[in-house]
């Protein structure tokens, strides 16, 4: 293909992308009052319940020591959250917000297909045997992030910031407009920040820095990790640690890969 039958491939794929958001947004808006109970769950849920309903599911509630603990995490699962709309045009910014989420991520695989449509053609033999595994592997830390931060942490930090001047008295009348953003914007940096491990064994494999230098420079990778969190998360203890913690881990796992990937495929026969 010329340069210009490239360019017209890639305005294909890109207005076949757009009209795929286009009506899963119009889809979003139908089902709206559905996302909306989503989104809110971890606010209207919290972890300690999310554990309690766990237990009584798994061993029921016999008087055991289990159905005990059932019972202490349910009556410290106080959640008194209440969503509301300030205004106009707080409603109306959480509706396009939701429906524009939802529909993106509806309409993800079939972006996706089309990235990997454009892309796939240019490879060459050697880098397809990779190619899909590696975009696989992105998509699954993604995942895993964001399904991390939306049953694991939100729960966790509404609870915590629910609870917060409680006793003198302050109730939580939140917007819905400014949670879903607190609550989409932290899902999507959970996702992105579990590429780490990724984004290291990439590191390694164009000889940037191998696995020795990611050991050697793990205090100042661990410091690092510490003032991202912060950055990414609000301004509260808990939700840092509960996004320090998991990438530090990550970064671990990100050595062991970046090892992975500078050795010679031969050395694998």
């Amino acid at each position: 293909m010329s340069f210009l039958d490239h360019l017209e491939e890639l305005r294909r794929r890109i207005i076949i992308s757009l009209i795929a958001i286009v009506i899963c947004i119009l889809i979003s808006l139908w089902f709206r009052d559905q996302a909306v109970e989503i989104i809110r769950r971890p606010a209207d849920i919290p972890l300690n319940a999310q554990l309690a309903n766990w237990i009584d599911r798994s061993v029921g509630s016999d008087g055991s020591f289990m159905a005990f603990l059932s019972i202490v995490l349910r009556a410290r699962a106080v959640s008194t959250v209440q969503l509301n709309k300030p205004g106009p045009s707080e409603a109306i910014m959480a509706f396009l917000k939701i429906a524009v989420t939802f529909g993106v991520l509806l309409a993800s695989p079939i972006v996706l297909y089309q990235v990997w449509a454009f892309v796939f053609p240019a490879l060459t033999q050697q880098e397809r045997k990779f190619a899909l595994p590696l975009f696989l592997t992105i998509v699954f830390f993604f995942l895993v992030g964001a399904v991390f931060a939306y049953f694991i942490v939100l729960p966790v930090v509404v609870q915590f910031a629910a609870g917060l001047f409680a006793n003198v008295g302050v109730g939580n009348l939140w917007s819905i407009d400014r949670y879903v953003g607190f609550a989409t914007g932290m899902i999507l940096a959970f996702g992105v920040a579990f590429e780490l491990p990724i984004v290291m064994a990439f590191l390694s494999r164009i000889g940037i820095i191998n696995a020795h230098g990611f050991r050697e420079r793990q205090r100042y990778a661990v410091m690092f990790i510490f003032v991202a969190a912060a950055l990414l998360t609000p301004a509260d203890l808990l939700s840092m640690l509960l996004m320090a913690i998991p990438l530090i881990l990550l970064y671990q796992l990100g050595i062991f890969l970046a090892f992975l990937a500078e050795q010679e495929p031969e050395s694998y026969a």
